[in-house]
């Protein structure tokens, strides 16, 4: 078997093996439609619905408001447009320069269709709350802010933001895919959250939403469905293979963020001292994400350079595209030599401290090139 080093655990991670087994399970013994009425689809239910109990009672949310979509592409989009369409007087919007291409994307749309989007500026890397204070207006219709931005890990501040959205009766979504499951969260932080199954070794294909307000209308209709925000059949062994991701992400997730921060704290290490890496830490930011620039050598071209050295990293997130300037990078440092030179590395439990020291070597290599 071809041996790989991976650190792009941020794009996606493999299905674990528990993961796995229950949805083999689940595919074998509990496949019927849970909304039928005949015996199997009634123990399909119990079997499903059992999962799908633990899952809520681990996020602390009511049943009601945990909606499950096909990731959090379409969790972002319904709830962008959901409210949208519901609301379709109000039409401002204040989000971030720094949102993943899930929500850039989409409010784009909206833009074309004449809504104001408004980004709220960072100052010394940091969300200027003050400038939020005072953006909002009577016809915003939405506050959105990333929990975790997807490239140099920062984390902003949402039990500050989701104060200042309460004191102006506005409502704060976070797209926290790369937050839920890898670091602690409070759910009571948000109105509206999105995020995926494929981000803690669960399956690919599902997602949820977070809907702690019933106000938004489906983008989705048809039959019978777990929830009436989304039509559908309801995908069983996907929906139990992400509730045992969850459950184990949030079971072992203080042993597994000792091992992250280990690896983190030994890559660091070892690579700080060379005058060609410049490591671009936000002031508050999680250890399972690492950006760092390598000097005179173009994000893709590092890239490509640590792949021949079987090290798999990434120049950006995988939705975003080629882009030559990393706008993450450039908010923290403020630098453009810096932003695109960037690379991100993003570790896992996973991740032994061999394949560190093989990506320390890897990089070392790059250097001299």
């Amino acid at each position: 078997m071809f041996m790989m080093n991976y650190f792009d655990y941020s794009a996606t991670t493999p299905i674990s093996d528990r993961v796995n087994e229950v949805m083999q399970r689940c595919e074998r013994d509990f496949f019927a439609n849970i909304n039928a009425k005949h015996e199997l689809a009634q123990q399909s239910n119990i079997f499903v619905s059992g999962y799908i109990h633990r899952m809520i009672q681990a996020l602390n949310i009511t049943e009601s408001s945990l909606v499950f979509t096909s990731g959090a592409t379409e969790s972002n989009n319904m709830i962008l447009f959901g409210l949208a369409n519901t609301y379709p007087h109000k039409r401002h919007i204040l989000t971030t320069s720094l949102e993943h291409h899930s929500m850039i994307s989409p409010l784009g749309v909206l833009q074309k269709q004449g809504y104001d989007i408004e980004f709220i500026p960072h100052i010394n890397g940091e969300l200027d709350l003050d400038y939020l204070k005072t953006s909002i207006r009577e016809d915003t219709l939405l506050v959105s802010v990333i929990a975790v931005e997807s490239e140099t890990g920062m984390i902003h501040p949402l039990k500050k933001i989701k104060a200042i959205c309460d004191e102006h009766n506005v409502p704060l979504h976070s797209d926290m895919t790369q937050a839920i499951g890898k670091i602690e969260v409070d759910l009571q932080d948000i109105t509206y959250a999105s995020f995926s199954s494929h981000k803690i070794y669960g399956p690919k294909g599902i997602g949820a939403c977070i809907i702690q307000k019933q106000d938004i209308k489906p983008l989705i209709v048809g039959g019978r469905s777990l929830s009436k925000l989304r039509a559908g059949t309801p995908p069983n062994a996907l929906i139990v293979g992400f509730a045992q991701a969850l459950l184990d992400s949030l079971e072992h997730l203080k042993e597994r963020q000792i091992i992250v921060s280990q690896r983190h704290q030994s890559l660091v290490e070892q690579l700080k001292h060379f005058d060609q890496i410049h490591f671009n830490q936000p002031k508050q930011g999680v250890n399972h994400i690492c950006n760092l620039s390598i000097s005179n050598s173009k994000r893709d071209q590092s890239v490509e350079k640590l792949s021949l050295y079987g090290c798999y990293t990434s120049a950006s997130s995988a939705c975003s595209g080629q882009e030559e300037l990393s706008k993450a990078v450039f908010c923290i440092t403020q630098n453009q030599d810096y932003a695109s030179t960037s690379i991100r590395i993003s570790l896992s439990h996973k991740t032994k401290q061999e394949e560190i020291d093989d990506l320390v070597n890897a990089i070392k290599k790059v250097i001299n090139l």
